[in-house]
């Protein structure tokens, strides 16, 4: 009685697989053409880095308009905040009418 399983290879029984970044191998990883492994089994991961510097568009942009806008807002705050303290502490007993 065949179980199906004896067809199966163990690991150590293929051949050791060496790549290195930016290496294309001529079979295209056993596809007939570059077009059928990228429709097939997608970009490798140097492919994806490559494409991405080019496609997306700059995530930094925002984050540091967030970022600017929150800092700014702390100083301001703090700024404005420290300024009402001292009108008030020195100024506060002229415009309540004891001074």
């Amino acid at each position: 009685m065949e179980t199906g399983h004896q067809n199966k290879r163990k690991a150590s029984d293929l051949d050791p697989v060496e790549s290195k970044w930016d290496d294309r191998p001529r079979d295209n990883f056993g596809y007939a053409s570059e077009e059928e492994r990228r429709a097939k089994r997608g970009l490798e991961d140097w492919e994806m880095v490559d494409m991405m510097a080019d496609s997306q568009p700059g995530v930094f942009d925002w984050f540091r308009t967030v970022a600017g806008s929150v800092v700014a807002g702390i100083i301001l705050f703090a700024v404005t905040a420290y300024s009402i303290f001292y009108v008030i502490s020195h100024y506060g007993p002229y415009l309540l009418g004891n001074g």
